[in-house]
C-alpha cells in the first residue's frame, strides 16, 4: 500500500542490514561492490550484447576469486560468498532481460517477452539484489515480477486490514522450514561429520557404514531444504509469490522445494525435479535456452560447467555433479529396459508394485546420501576416505550397469527403443526443469495482464 519509493527503500535498507548483521562490514562491502561494477557496465555500454558478456564475467571472476582466496575444505561456512552467488545469478539475470527489453520483440521468444525489461534505476537495481527474502538464499525471482509488487500491479487477495491473505500459507511453510532446520540439528546429534571421518569407522561393519553414511546425505539435505522453506513463506506473507493460475497453490510462485513430491517420488530424478526449482529454472532461462543455437550438447555441457562453477570450486562440487550424470542415464536406461521385459508399472500385480515401491525408495536413498557427500566434505581426502570405506559401492554398480547395458542389455530392447535410450527426445533435454514454465513464474495472465508493452510504458511514466 506504500509508495514505491517507500518499498524500495525498505527492501534496500533490511536487506542490508540482514546482510551487515551475519556478514559485517567486509561482507557487505563486497555485495555493494558487486551491484556498482553491474551498474557502471550497464551506464557505459548500454543494452548490448558487451553489458551482458562483461557483467557475467566480471560477476563471476569476483566470484571464483572470492572461492579461491576464502573457502576453506575443512567445512562449509557462510562468508561474503554466499549472498554473492545469489546476487550474481540475479544481476546477470537482470542485464539479459535489459538487453531484451531494448530488442526488437520479433526476435524474443515469449518467455524473453514476458520478463524484458527497457531500463531500471541504481535505486531499483539495490533495492532488488538486496531484498531481504532471496538476499542471503533463494528463492530467485525476476526483476519484473519484484517492479510489479512494489508498484502494486500484482493483485493478490487481501483481508479486512489489506493484508495478502496468505498468512497462513506463510506461517505453515515457515513451520516447515523450521521442522527440517530442527531435525538437521537434531539429527546430527546421531549423524554427524566427525563420526563419519573417525580414523575406528571403518572397523564397523559395512551395512553399518553405508547405512550410515547414508543417513549422513540425506540428513544433510534437509538444512537446504529448511532454508528454502522458510524463505518461501516469507515471500507467502509479502506477497510476493501470488500467481492466481498457479496449478498447485495460488502462493507458489516462487516455490523452490516441492517437499511431497520430493520425499515420496520413486527415483533420483523425482528428486531432482522437485529440488531447488526457482535456480534451476534461472539456469534453464538464462543459460541453457540461450545457448541452443550452439547445439543440444554444447549447451549442456556449457550450462553444467556454469552450475559447477557457481557452486564452488573445490573438488567436491565436481565429483558430485559429475556423478549424478551417469546416475540418472543408469535409471532412465533401466527404466526403459523393465518396462519392455516385464510391462509398464500399471500392468504389475499390487503386490508387485508394493515391493517395487519399497525397493525404489530404499534404492532411492541410499543413492541419494552416497552420492551427495562430496558435496558436503568438499575435499578429495575427505572423500576419498568415505568412499573407499564403502569400496565405492555405487560407483562400481553404475559403472557395471552401463557396461552391461551396452554389451548386452541394449540389443534386447526393439531399435525403437534403443534409438529412444541412447538419444534423448527433445522434451528430455529441457528437463533441467520438470516444468513447461521453465524460470517463468508469471506467464502474461499470471502477471495479471501486464505484458511488455505495459512494462515499458510504465517505466517511461516513471
Amino acid at each position: 500500500r506504500k509508495s514505491k519509493p517507500c518499498q524500495l527503500a525498505y527492501f534496500l535498507l533490511s536487506g542490508i542490514s540482514i546482510i551487515y548483521y551475519v556478514l559485517g562490514p567486509r561482507g557487505t562491502f563486497h555485495c555493494l561492490a558487486n551491484v556498482i561494477i553491474v551498474w557502471l557496465i550497464k551506464r557505459i555500454f548500454g543494452p548490448s550484447n558487451t553489458t551482458v558478456v562483461l557483467t557475467a564475467t566480471s560477476t563471476m571472476v569476483y566470484l571464483v576469486i572470492g572461492y579461491i582466496l576464502n573457502t576453506t575444505v575443512e567445512v562449509y561456512d557462510v562468508m561474503w560468498t554466499t549472498p554473492h552467488s545469489i546476487h550474481t545469478m540475479k544481476l546477470i539475470g537482470l542485464i539479459f532481460d535489459y538487453k531484451d527489453g531494448n530488442t526488437d520483440p520479433k526476435d524474443l521468444t515469449e518467455d524473453q517477452k514476458r520478463h524484458a525489461v527497457q531500463d531500471f534505476s541504481l535505486f531499483e537495481l539495490l533495492a532488488f539484489n538486496f531484498t531481504y527474502t532471496g538476499g542471503l538464499t533463494g528463492p530467485q525471482m525476476s526483476f519484473v515480477r519484484f517492479r510489479a509488487f512494489c508498484e502494486g500491479r500484482i493483485k493478490y487477495d487481501t483481508d479486512s486490514r489489506g493484508r495478502p491473505d496468505s498468512v497462513r500459507e506463510a506461517f505453515l511453510r515457515c513451520f516447515h522450514g523450521c521442522f527440517f532446520l530442527a531435525a538437521y540439528l537434531v539429527g546430527g546429534l546421531a549423524f554427524n561429520r566427525e563420526t563419519l571421518l573417525h580414523p575406528t569407522f571403518n572397523d564397523e561393519n559395512v551395512l553399518y557404514r553405508i547405512y550410515y553414511t547414508c543417513g549422513f546425505g540425506m540428513l544433510a539435505l534437509t538444512k537446504y531444504i529448511g532454508c528454502w522453506t522458510v524463505m518461501e513463506g516469507g515471500c507467502m506473507l509479502l506477497g510476493l509469490s501470488y500467481d492466481p493460475n498457479h496449478k498447485e497453490n495460488k502462493w507458489g510462485a516462487m516455490r523452490s522445494i516441492n517437499i511431497r513430491k520430493l520425499y515420496l517420488g520413486y527415483t533420483n530424478k523425482d528428486f531432482i525435479d522437485n529440488f531447488n526449482l526457482t535456480t534451476k529454472y534461472w539456469f534453464i532461462r538464462y543459460l541453457f535456452k540461450r545457448t541452443r543455437e550452439w547445439g543440444k550438447w554444447t549447451s549442456m555441457v556449457y550450462t553444467y560447467l556454469f552450475i559447477i562453477l557457481w557452486h564452488g570450486v573445490l573438488p567436491g562440487y565436481w565429483m558430485a555433479f559429475f556423478f549424478e550424470i551417469p546416475v540418472i542415464a543408469a535409471e532412465k536406461q533401466l527404466i526403459g529396459f523393465l518396462k519392455h521385459m516385464i510391462g509398464t508399472y500399471d500392468q504389475w500385480s499390487t503386490p508387485a508394485r508394493r515391493c517395487c515401491d519399497v525397493f525404489n525408495r530404499v534404492v532411492r536413498v541410499m543413492a541419494l546420501g552416497y552420492g551427495i557427500q562430496p558435496f558436503i566434505l568438499l575435499s578429495w581426502e575427505d572423500t576419498a576416505q568415505v568412499y573407499n570405506g564403502l569400496y565405492w559401492v555405487f560407483h562400481v554398480m553404475v559403472l557395471l550397469w552401463h557396461i552391461t547395458y551396452q554389451l548386452l542389455l541394449k540389443h534386447l530392447l526393439p531399435k525403437t527403443t534403443e534409438r529412444k535410450e541412447s538419444q534423448p527426445a527433445r522434451s528430455e533435454v529441457t528437463d533441467l526443469s520438470p516444468m513447461t514454465e521453465c524460470a517463468s513464474p508469471m506467464t502474461d495472465r499470471q502477471n495479471n495482464g501486464f505484458t511488455m508493452t505495459e512494462q515499458h510504458a510504465s517505466h517511461r511514466k516513471g
